[in-house]
């Protein structure tokens, strides 16, 4: 919970982030010919690369923006303004509202009616299928017709709701003042 994290940073507290953060990551890559392996442990990971990265995302001495120093601080300042207290409340005060929103998009019903109502298809806004409807006149048409009317249906449905789903969400982020995620 919020109120066991501290509420200020000392250099205790910034020395161990540091070090977790280059425990974390891949800051001590050592060159393949530098490794010395245990007996009987894979040298295939020893040999699958030859690179060498620098302690601090260093790049051979190239300026910042080029994997020199800075990226390894603005790195740190982030570290530092994510555990902000006040990103702190932030972050749980997220987490409620995203719940609650989980549970709204749980019962939010989505509907894609295709071929003038041929197909009715419900699923939730979490994209649980929820119900398939075929007309008379569709099943008439054959299996592979409604097979095909079907499919396209749950994929208008599908996509829908996630439309949805990410509108809420960004509505959500909007109104507790947090930039939302990067979209893979």
């Amino acid at each position: 919970s919020y109120s066991s994290l501290p509420h200020t940073m000392t250099p205790r507290d910034l020395v161990v982030l540091l070090a977790s953060f280059c425990l974390s990551c891949d800051a001590f890559r050592l060159p393949a010919a530098g490794l010395r392996l245990p007996a009987g442990a894979a040298a295939s990971s020893a040999s699958s690369s030859s690179c060498c990265r620098m302690m601090f995302g260093g790049a051979g001495g190239k300026p910042d923006g080029e994997g020199g120093m800075g990226g390894f601080m603005e790195q740190m300042k982030a570290a530092k303004d994510m555990f902000n207290p006040e990103n702190m409340k932030k972050y749980a005060a997220l987490g409620q509202k995203i719940q609650a929103l989980q549970e709204e998009l749980g019962q939010t019903e989505v509907e894609v009616a295709t071929n003038e109502g041929a197909i009715l298809v419900k699923i939730t806004a979490m994209q649980v299928p929820l119900d398939v409807k075929v007309s008379d006149e569709m099943v008439a048409k054959g299996a592979e017709a409604v097979s095909a009317e079907v499919a396209a249906a749950m994929k208008q449905a599908h996509a829908k709701s996630g439309a949805y789903m990410q509108q809420r969400m960004a509505e959500l982020y909007k109104e507790l003042g947090i930039a939302e995620p990067p979209k893979q």
